[in-house]
C-alpha cells in the first residue's frame, strides 16, 4: 500500500493549527436553547454566550435564554437576565411571564402598565396571573379593557377565562364571546375548556351541546364529555362514548380508561370493569399509575379487598394516587390499622401525602370514633402545612363534628380563608346533627352573604336545623327560597326532613298528609318517624292511627305492632293485643336490636342493652365502671342532684 499520499493528511491532522470553526448562527443558538432540558445545560450555554459576547448582540438570543430559564423553573434568573438585556416587545412579554411565574404580581402589573405596546400575548399572561392568584374579577376586568382598546382575544384568552369561571352566568358570557370570535367551534382547546367549564358549574346539557358543535375533536374532548356523563351518573351514555373513540379515529388513553373504571366503581359493576381491565392489559395502559389507582378503587368498591391488596403489592412503583386509593379502600372496608400502616410506609418511601390521603384517614377516625388517632393526624396535617387545604380542612371539620367536638370544628372553620360549598355544607350539617340548629342556620345565612350558591345538600342541612329548633314556618320559607332563587327541586331526603319537622312540632295530621302525598314510595319510613314522635309526645290516639296505617302496608318493622299491642293492652283489649302479636309473627317482623360500642386501644367492643357480647366483656365492664365512677365524682352527679 502506498502511504505517501496519506502522510500529509496525517501530518495536518496532528498540527496545532486547527481551522477555526464557524460561529453558530442566531437560528442555531435559538434552536439549541429551545431544546434545553435541564437547568445545568441552560447555565452552561449562558456561560459560553457570555464568554463569546453574543448576549450583547441581537436581543433574540437573550430572549431565548430567558425563555429557557423560565421554562425550566428558574424564573428569577430570567428576570435578572432580561433586566440587563436590550428590550423589545418579545423580551418584555418574556419578562412579564417570568415575573408572573415568580409570583411577583405587583411588579408584573407595573411592567404591563409601562409597556409601549401590549399585544394579546401580554394580556394573556396578565390574565393568567390574575386567575392563578384567585383574582378572577381582575382577570375579567382586564379582558374588557383589552376589547375596548381593540386587542383581539386569542383562543388562549378564552381557554384561560373558561378555566376561571365559577358561575353559570359568567360561563355563558365567556361562551358567547368565544362563539362571536369563532373560537368555540374552530379550536379544540377552547371547546375542551368550555366542556370542562360547564361540567364544573353543573350545566351538563350545555357541555354536550359544545361537544356536538365542535368542528375538531380530539381524545381530550371525548374524555371531557365522559367526565360530564360520570358526574351525572349516566353510565350507559359514558360507555357509548367510550366505545365510539375508535370510530372517531382516536385511541383510548389512560384518562379514558380511568374514567370508565371510575364509572364502574360508582355502579359497582365488576363485570364491565373486568372487560376494561383486560383492555388495559392488552394495550399496556395498566402501567400508568392513574389507571392502577382506578383498578384498586374498583376492586375495593366490589368487596374484593384481598385482590386489591395483591394488585397493589405487585405494582412496580407507587405514587400518592395509588397509595391514596389503597388507603381509601382500607377505610371503606373498616380496617383502620392497615390504612395507618400503609400511610406510614408511604412516608418512609418518600411519597408525599395529599389532601385526599388525609381525608381518607380522617374518615376512618370519624367512622369509628377514634379521637386519639384523629388528633394525631391533625397534628401531622399542621406539621406538613396542609391545614390551609380546603379538602383537608373539610375532612377535619367533618371528623370533629362526628366526634362531637364542635369547638374544634368551629375554630378550624373560622381559620379557612377561602371556603367552598362543600365546607359550608359540612359545617351546617355537622351543627345540625349535634343539635345546634340555630348555629347551623346562622352559618347558612353567612354562606349566602359570601355569595356561595347553595345546593340540595345545603337545603337538607337547613331543613334538619329547622326541624331541631321547631321552626316550621322558617323551614317552609327556605323551601320556597331554594325553589325560586336556586332552582333546587325537593327530593326524598328533603321531604323526609319536612315530615320530621312537622312531627317534632306536633303537627301530626299535616305530617301524615305530607307523607301520603310526597313520600308514596317511602311511606313506611315516614310513618315510623311520625309514630315515634307521637309516642314521645304522648299523643296515643294519633299513634294508634298511624300504627294502623303502617300495619296495612305490611312492614317488616315491629314498631307499629308493638305500639298497637301496648295501646290495646293499656285499654284492656286483650284479644286485639294478642291479634297484633300474632300478626307480627305472621309478617316476620323483627324487633331491631340496639347496639352500643366502645373503643379501647384501637379495638371496637360491641354490646347490647341486655347483655355484653362475649368478645371483650371483661375489659368493657371495667371501662364502664370507670366511666360510672367518673360521672358520680364530677359534674354529672352534681347536675342530677340539682335537678
Amino acid at each position: 500500500m502506498d502511504t505517501s499520499t496519506t502522510a500529509p493528511c496525517r501530518s495536518n491532522s496532528n498540527s496545532s493549527h486547527k481551522p477555526a470553526l464557524p460561529a453558530p448562527t442566531v437560528a442555531a443558538l435559538a434552536a439549541l436553547l429551545a431544546r434545553c432540558t435541564s437547568l445545568a445545560a441552560a447555565a452552561a450555554l449562558h456561560a459560553r454566550l457570555l464568554r463569546s459576547s453574543r448576549l450583547s448582540g441581537p436581543p433574540i438570543i437573550a430572549n431565548c435564554l430567558a425563555a429557557a430559564y423560565s421554562r425550566l423553573g428558574a424564573a428569577p434568573s430570567a428576570v435578572a437576565l432580561l433586566l440587563r438585556a436590550p428590550a423589545n416587545r418579545f423580551s418584555r412579554n418574556i419578562l412579564l411571564a417570568a415575573l408572573l411565574k415568580s409570583r411577583d404580581l405587583p411588579a408584573a402589573r407595573d411592567l404591563f402598565d409601562t409597556m409601549p405596546e401590549r399585544d394579546a400575548v401580554a394580556y394573556n399572561s396578565m390574565i393568567r396571573g390574575y386567575v392563578d392568584t384567585g383574582r378572577a374579577d381582575e382577570a375579567f376586568r382586564l379582558v374588557r379593557t383589552m376589547r375596548e382598546l381593540g386587542v383581539r382575544p386569542s383562543d388562549f384568552t378564552f381557554s384561560i377565562l373558561a378555566s376561571a369561571v365559577c358561575s353559570a352566568r359568567h360561563g355563558m358570557q365567556v361562551h358567547a364571546a368565544a362563539v362571536r370570535h369563532g373560537s368555540a367551534h374552530r379550536s379544540a382547546v377552547v371547546g375542551n375548556t368550555l366542556i370542562d367549564m360547564y361540567r364544573r358549574v353543573g350545566l351538563s346539557k350545555y357541555a354536550l351541546r359544545v361537544f356536538r358543535s365542535m368542528n375538531q375533536r380530539d381524545i381530550v374532548s371525548v374524555n371531557s364529555v365522559m367526565s360530564v356523563y360520570k358526574d351525572d351518573g349516566q353510565s350507559s351514555q359514558l360507555f357509548e362514548c367510550f366505545q365510539s373513540i375508535r370510530s372517531l379515529g382516536l385511541s383510548v388513553d389512560e384518562f379514558s380508561v380511568s374514567t370508565a373504571l371510575s364509572m364502574c366503581t360508582d355502579d359497582e359493576d365488576l363485570a364491565k370493569g373486568d372487560q376494561i381491565l383486560a383492555l388495559c392489559v392488552k394495550t399496556g395502559l395498566l402501567s400508568h399509575l392513574i389507571v392502577s389507582s382506578a383498578v384498586i378503587d374498583l376492586l375495593c368498591a366490589c368487596d374484593r379487598l384481598a385482590d386489591a391488596v395483591r394488585f397493589f403489592q405487585g405494582m412496580a412503583a407507587w405514587d400518592s394516587e395509588t397509595c391514596n386509593a389503597m388507603i381509601s379502600g382500607y377505610a371503606r372496608s373498616g380496617t383502620m390499622e392497615p390504612a395507618l400502616s400503609l400511610f406510614l410506609l408511604s412516608l418512609r418511601k418518600g411519597i408525599c401525602p395529599t389532601g385526599f390521603t388525609f381525608a381518607s384517614l380522617l374518615r376512618c377516625s370519624s367512622c369509628f370514633g377514634l379521637m386519639e388517632q384523629g388528633t394525631q393526624i391533625h397534628a401531622l396535617v399542621s406539621k406538613l402545612g396542609f391545614e390551609d387545604d380546603v379538602i383537608v380542612a373539610t375532612a377535619l371539620i367533618d371528623m370533629y363534628c362526628k366526634l362531637g367536638s364542635l369547638n374544634h370544628a368551629r375554630i378550624l372553620f373560622s381559620r379557612v380563608c377561602v371556603k367552598d360549598l362543600v365546607l359550608w355544607n359540612t359545617m351546617i350539617i355537622g351543627l345540625s346533627h349535634n343539635g345546634r340548629g340555630k348555629e347551623a342556620l346562622q352559618i347558612f345565612w353567612q354562606m349566602l352573604k359570601s355569595d356561595i350558591r347553595p345546593d340540595r345538600i345545603t337545603l337538607f342541612g337547613v331543613l334538619s336545623a329547622c326541624s331541631l329548633v321547631g321552626l316550621v314556618d322558617e323551614g317552609m320559607r327556605l323551601i320556597s327560597l331554594f325553589k325560586s332563587n336556586y332552582h333546587v327541586v325537593l327530593g326524598l331526603e328533603h321531604n323526609a326532613c319536612v315530615v320530621d319537622m312537622l312531627s317534632r312540632a306536633g303537627l301530626f295530621s299535616e305530617a301524615v298528609d305530607f307523607a301520603e302525598n310526597k313520600l308514596i314510595k317511602c311511606n313506611v319510613a315516614a310513618f315510623s318517624n311520625i309514630l315515634e314522635a307521637c309516642v314521645i309526645q304522648g299523643d296515643f290516639d294519633m299513634a294508634e292511627l298511624v300504627a294502623e296505617k303502617m300495619v296495612k302496608l305490611k312492614p317488616r318493622s315491629s314498631l307499629p305492632y308493638i305500639v298497637l299491642a301496648q295501646t290495646y293492652g293499656a285499654r284492656r283489649k286483650w284479644d286485639s293485643m294478642a291479634r297484633m302479636w300474632r300478626a307480627m309473627e305472621d309478617q316476620g317482623a323483627k324487633k331491631v336490636q340496639g347496639y352500643s360500642w366502645l373503643c379501647i386501644k384501637n379495638e371496637i367492643h360491641v354490646f347490647t342493652s341486655s347483655q355484653i357480647l362475649p368478645h371483650g366483656r371483661e375489659v368493657t365492664d371495667a371501662v364502664l365502671d370507670l366511666l360510672f365512677w367518673d360521672m358520680m365524682d364530677h359534674k354529672y352527679a352534681h347536675g342530677c342532684v340539682d335537678c
